[in-house]
């Protein structure tokens, strides 16, 4: 899995970044929901201490959730492709809070 892979970078990223952990704290105990389409699903839960955990499988109270094939998921966790464009084109699919969706897009942009 691509994305799963994209991700697990990102989230090593992110938790090497202070500050970021630090405006993670916020987001506890929220969690997020990606499911590829061709690929098992994951997904991500902000902590206490404001770090990130990638778990396998599915979480029922999801903020929000994502679907897509898996290199489209992996385009957007590596910015080669935006993910408004990819929801506005149908290749991303985005369902529950779409304001948090685009909050963690940005903030996890920041990890870089």
């Amino acid at each position: 899995m691509v994305s799963h892979d994209a991700m697990k970078g990102l989230i090593d990223r992110f938790n090497s970044k202070d500050d970021l952990k630090n405006d993670g704290k916020a987001w506890n105990p929220l969690k997020f929901q990606f499911k590829p389409s061709d690929g098992a699903a994951y997904y991500i839960q902000f902590n206490e201490d404001g770090s990130i955990s990638l778990n396998e499988g599915e979480v029922p109270d999801a903020k929000t959730t994502f679907v897509a094939v898996d290199q489209v998921l992996e385009d957007v966790l590596n910015g080669k492709l935006d993910g408004v464009r990819a929801f506005l084109f149908g290749k991303l699919k985005v369902s529950g809070d779409l304001s948090s969706a685009q909050k963690l897009v940005a903030l996890l942009k920041r990890a870089g």
